[in-house]
């Protein structure tokens, strides 16, 4: 279920790892701290079906107004975040409930450490990816990387489309050129080739999928 999106997370978490072990000098300079108290807590703190509330969210999106459509779509993202979080890279990871260290980040290693990802409306009503990275030991790092995504409602035809827009470290922006080389690693036809849901364009960074592809599922 929800492949699509799942893969994109993981994908944006690999890019993230890959660029910050690149240019860990670069980044003690750039110093952003994203805390607990940014998250969702409607999200986190939420005791339903992770699954059952996304779908929900999907319905409310295909039925209410465009201005609720993007709050929606950012709960969605949100709780899929989470979910795909706890099911494919830490199940532990709880960082307002857990009682373990393991709950308090995504990714933890000798190099860095990756504890948040967080998705909100801007008020151009895009939306934006924050992945928040630190790094305890010398050099020490506290930053974030933000993705931007344009967003489009269709309602005819109950779908949606993201493009990737740009993509920022702190407020200075990272070149397409070289986020173009991270995918370029990756067998991007494969990745399109395996999405049953919807259609990926990893050369147009886009992605279209109608609300009935996960609500069916």
């Amino acid at each position: 279920m929800f492949k699509l999106i799942k893969r994109l997370i993981i994908f944006i978490v690999i890019i993230v790892v890959i660029a910050f072990a690149g240019m860990l000098i670069f980044l003690s300079s750039v110093k952003v701290n994203i805390t607990e108290d940014d998250l969702p807590t409607d999200v986190y703190e939420a005791s339903g079906n992770l699954t059952t509330m996304m779908q929900n969210k999907m319905i409310n999106m295909a039925t209410f107004s465009a201005g609720d459509s993007y709050n929606d779509f950012e709960d969605f993202l949100n709780i899929m975040i989470f979910k795909t979080i706890k099911d494919n890279i830490n199940p532990e990871y709880d960082p307002l409930n857990g009682e373990t260290e393991e709950s308090e980040y995504i990714v933890d290693n000798s190099q860095m450490t990756l504890d948040y990802i967080i998705a909100e409306t801007t008020e151009d009503n895009q939306m934006k990816i924050t992945v928040s990275v630190k790094r305890g030991s010398f050099p020490q790092v506290t930053t974030a990387f933000y993705f931007i995504f344009d967003i489009e409602f269709f309602r005819t035809s109950m779908s949606f489309k993201m493009t990737l827009d740009k993509v920022y470290l702190d407020d200075k922006e990272i070149s397409s050129r070289i986020y173009d080389y991270f995918i370029s690693m990756a067998d991007k036809d494969q990745i399109e080739s395996q999405i049953d849901k919807g259609v990926l364009d990893l050369d147009e960074y886009t992605y279209e999928v109608t609300v009935f592809d996960f609500i069916l599922d």
